[in-house]
């Protein structure tokens, strides 16, 4: 377990005034102090630096919100240990400081703020600079920042007042440190105390070591708890006997032991074994959890060799996988256990659920895809932001030669410049500050044998677009920092909502690599162009909701899909999406009827304008409903520009997005 000591960390965050700093930082960006021999920390002029390379705007006003309520929802779902380990710390930091103007929150491993907690004024100070859940703190994204700093240079971290490099956060003073899985030492998120510079206080350092300490040794516990689960589950089943070598991985692939003298044998099939490291396997592909930390890719593995090792506890759930390696001279072919069910030869989550979308007898764009799946073509969607074209990748990988290979996706507007090249093309340990131990996978070389898809392909950046090209044209990459090739084979499927050929004249998108991607183009139209799609489109988004959240399908009744068929849907399939979301949580029915639907979708006018007009002015209209139109129409009047539809609205930032959440509005 990484732990630290307080009397090991450097207690002094500024030895330089803030004045001095602050010229400091205005010379920076004259001439970049390339001497170096002015008042400010080497620590922060360091991030200062990296900031610049990376392109980083020194007047960004507020961090940038990375993640919807959706993606939000499902970070916090991969990251539950964390957050349950944390809650308790959680509990701590909002009674200690309720009053002290001063929040703590809690990110992923890639600085997505999860949870915020503390004094209610400063909340709404922090909100209006993205101090919020959903917003993005990496350097690339923020500037010099405590959490992006100490992911940076894997210490603890101070950045008080004119320190950040970006001009909205020099009124604070933020304290971080990094959060580690004590398996192996892997970052799996960050704490951090944050405050108006006002409230700057050195003690926050000890604090925020002592905190993750804290959370670090509730998730050994954690691991111990489950490791004994997987255990008894062994023990107490007769299926999982075996008298050959075996290798026993938790629900998250990381490795906990093997039986006595199989090292020989394993490494044969995995030469990197050792029976002393720890180490993960990638096994998201067999039933556990994706999990981002760096892990061992395991296509060497064979279907009939890994065992999902259920808990016999009510529920069932998968605790951990058993590899059982064939001996010398077996063929390695023998019946896989049946414990696997159907889950070892199902497609990738979702393909099969979104396969109405590509009915060619509902669409002539659906046909020209499902047609263009089977070959090696590139293929290009294009379409208004919801209009589902993560949706219809999915159903072209289901189409593909490969549909049971992995379905990879990026969304390129999404990351840094630096960022990207590392998400897309992985790296090698050691090849810049902060590359994981034993170096990543990229996206392109995870989708092998499989499909990529890259969202906002238009927001890639023109640096890294020649080396793209190359991957296309070559089939190989090469990792950052790594002289080998590696040979990679996928279907490429691309999205953007903006035009590329517009983007192509004016120099921000090359010409060879539009025309590589482009072999086949489909166009996505708004959903209220493609009605005859909704009903097929329905009962493959109940049956996702399912899946996903292990309830019952509801099913729809006829006079509620004529209503759905009539609505003009201005979300796309996205707004769609929630409203059967919604159903199939708050109905209490198997069978869903039109009365089912949200409150906002039970006016009798199917054009949304005229109904909103209709309950603006009648004068039995509740306040709720008379702020939630409001809002809806402050938002839609300024283009989703939550600062403009505040300043509009006369309230607060923070304000708005609370209203947001309250009346679940899309945005």
């Amino acid at each position: 377990m990484v732990s630290y000591k307080v009397a090991d960390i450097c207690t002094s965050s500024s030895v330089y005034t803030q004045r001095e700093i602050d010229k400091a930082w205005d010379r920076f960006l004259c001439d970049g102090l390339q001497d170096g021999r002015f008042h400010v920390r080497s620590s922060i002029f360091n991030s200062w630096r990296r900031c610049q390379s990376t392109g980083v705007d020194p007047s960004i006003q507020a961090a940038p919100r990375i993640a919807s309520e959706g993606k939000l929802h499902q970070t916090k779902i991969k990251n539950k240990d964390l957050l349950a380990c944390a809650q308790s710390t959680i509990d701590q930091a909002r009674l200690l400081l309720d009053d002290l103007e001063t929040v703590l929150f809690i990110t992923d491993r890639n600085a997505l703020n999860l949870e915020i907690v503390g004094d209610p004024r400063t909340l709404e100070d922090a909100w209006d600079v993205g101090l919020m859940p959903g917003g993005g703190w990496l350097e690339g994204m923020s500037g010099s920042n405590a959490v992006g700093t100490a992911i940076e240079t894997n210490m603890p971290t101070q950045v008080h007042g004119v320190e950040h490099y970006c001009e909205g956060f020099k009124p604070w003073s933020c304290t971080a440190t990094c959060i580690y899985d004590p398996y192996d030492g892997q970052r799996i998120g960050v704490i951090d105390v944050s405050g108006l510079t006002k409230t700057f206080d050195r003690f926050h350092i000890p604090l925020v070591v002592s905190w993750a300490n804290v959370i670090q040794a509730q998730l050994a516990m954690l691991n111990s708890e489950r490791w004994a689960t997987l255990e008894d589950a062994l023990s107490a089943d007769s299926r999982y006997a075996s008298k050959g070598d075996f290798l026993l991985c938790d629900s998250q692939g990381r490795f906990i032991r093997t039986n006595n003298n199989a090292s020989k044998v394993i490494k044969r099939y995995f030469p990197d074994f050792s029976p002393t490291s720890p180490f993960r396997l990638q096994l998201d592909q067999f039933g556990s959890e994706k999990n981002e930390l760096a892990t061992i890719p395991s296509d060497w593995l064979r279907e009939e060799w890994v065992q999902p090792v259920k808990s016999h506890k009510e529920g069932g759930e998968i605790v951990g996988f058993k590899i059982n390696f064939p001996g010398r001279g077996q063929s390695g072919t023998a019946k896989s256990s049946s414990v696997f069910g159907s889950d070892i030869n199902r497609t990738p989550a979702g393909s099969q659920l979104v396969m109405p979308v590509l009915n060619p007898d509902v669409s002539k764009e659906a046909a020209k895809a499902k047609m263009a799946a089977k070959t090696p073509l590139p293929i290009l969607l294009l379409g208004d932001t919801g209009s589902g074209k993560e949706f219809f990748a999915k159903a072209i990988h289901s189409e593909t030669k490969n549909p049971h290979g992995p379905f990879v996706d990026l969304n390129c507007g999404s990351f840094s410049r630096d960022l990207l090249n590392s998400e897309l093309f992985g790296h090698v340990e050691g090849a810049f500050t902060g590359a994981k131990k034993g170096g990543m996978i990229g996206k392109i070389e995870a989708a092998n044998g499989g499909t990529l898809f890259l969202d906002e392909i238009g927001e890639m950046p023109l640096e890294i677009q020649p080396l793209f090209l190359r991957v296309l044209q070559e089939k190989q990459i090469y990792r950052v920092g790594d002289v080998t090739a590696r040979p990679v084979d996928f279907k490429l499927v691309a999205a953007t909502n903006i035009d590329l050929k517009k983007a192509v004249a004016e120099g921000r998108f090359r010409k060879d690599l539009y025309y590589r991607i482009s072999s086949v183009v489909v166009e996505l139209k708004p959903l209220s162009e493609r009605k005859a799609e909704i009903p097929e489109l329905v009962e493959s988004i109940l049956q996702r909701i399912s899946e996903d959240h292990q309830i019952e399908c509801k099913q729809i009744s006829d006079g509620l899909m004529k209503a759905l068929v009539a609505m003009e849907w201005p979300g796309n399939i996205r707004e769609l999406s929630n409203v059967l979301e919604f159903m199939s949580f708050m109905s209490a029915n198997t069978l869903l009827e039109a009365s089912d639907l949200p409150e906002e979708y039970l006016q009798p006018s199917a054009d949304s304008t005229k109904t909103d007009e209709h309950m603006l002015t009648n004068t039995t209209i509740s306040l709720e409903e008379a702020e939630k139109l409001a809002i809806k129409s402050a938002i839609e009047n300024t283009d989703s520009n939550l600062t403009q539809a505040a300043k509009q609205l006369g309230i607060a930032k923070s304000t708005l997005y609370q209203k947001i959440k309250k009346y679940a509005i899309a945005c």
